[in-house]
């Protein structure tokens, strides 16, 4: 859960390169796994970034704060440095190696089992679920489709999206 020095530990399957083309079928299934804890900050700043009232204080340690409905999506992806991100700078877990440079997203489906509360320390897995070469207008388009489910200490689900973005060169 921790490292050795006190920092949320995140687990990666790094996506190799394919030696041609068409090998990105191979990263089919790679997942990505961390934990995030949510603080009260975290919240009020979704909150004030989406227009929501603030949350009130719950208590002394501003613990138990509720997020907004959407707060989850915050946590698809992992915060990295600027020099650790893709060349776009699209997250980490949009690396797939298909021959492509922009990225934007497409379609997203949510899914909230329940709210979260400031505290809490929840699992966030991602999974590349699949990666579709279409044809479009201006040229071939890949579409990764995304898996993210969010699980508290417990194993129960938070939430679930399968978010599908569009590459092309």
């Amino acid at each position: 859960m921790f490292d050795k020095d006190g920092d949320l530990a995140v687990a990666a399957e790094r996506i190799a390169q394919p030696s041609r083309p068409d090998d990105f079928v191979t990263v089919i299934g790679t997942r990505r796994k961390r934990k995030s804890l949510v603080t009260a900050r975290d919240i009020r700043r979704f909150a004030q970034a989406i227009g929501e009232p603030l949350p009130p204080p719950v208590d002394d340690d501003d613990s138990g704060v509720l997020a907004p409905p959407l707060f989850c999506q915050t946590l698809s992806y992992d915060e990295l440095p600027v020099e650790l991100l893709p060349p776009d700078g699209s997250p980490a877990e949009l690396d797939v190696p298909v021959p492509a440079k922009r990225l934007v997203g497409g379609a997203s489906e949510f899914k909230l089992h329940r709210r979260v509360r400031a505290g809490e320390l929840l699992t966030v897995e991602t999974e590349l679920k699949d990666v579709q070469k279409k044809m479009g207008k201006s040229g071939v388009l890949y579409l990764l489709i995304i898996e993210t489910r969010i699980a508290d200490a417990t194993g129960r689900p938070v939430s679930t999206e399968t978010a599908t973005y569009v590459k092309r060169p």
